[in-house]
């Protein structure tokens, strides 16, 4: 009998409670300060492999950093121009 217990990621789940949160911020009260604080923060929690080292990862994994890191940079200057 294979009794083993599947882990959760948690840091997956704080990345989209972060995310959902950040574009509720952006799309429903145009608070750009405070979604790109919890866009930015989503990035903390990395929710893919933790394991792997960034350089190993492929690249639709980078891909969707840089681009996550791209929009919450946008945020933070359209903070600053609005």
């Amino acid at each position: 009998m294979n009794n083993t217990v599947k882990k959760v990621n948690f840091n997956l789940w704080a990345y989209i409670a972060f995310v959902i949160a950040g574009l509720c911020f952006v799309l429903f009260k145009q608070d750009y300060s405070i979604a790109a604080m919890y866009l930015g923060l989503a990035l903390v929690f990395d929710p893919f492999d933790v394991k792997v080292a960034y350089q190993l990862r492929p690249m639709w994994q980078k891909t969707w950093l840089v681009a996550h890191l791209a929009v919450t940079f946008t945020l933070f200057m359209l903070m600053f121009l609005h």
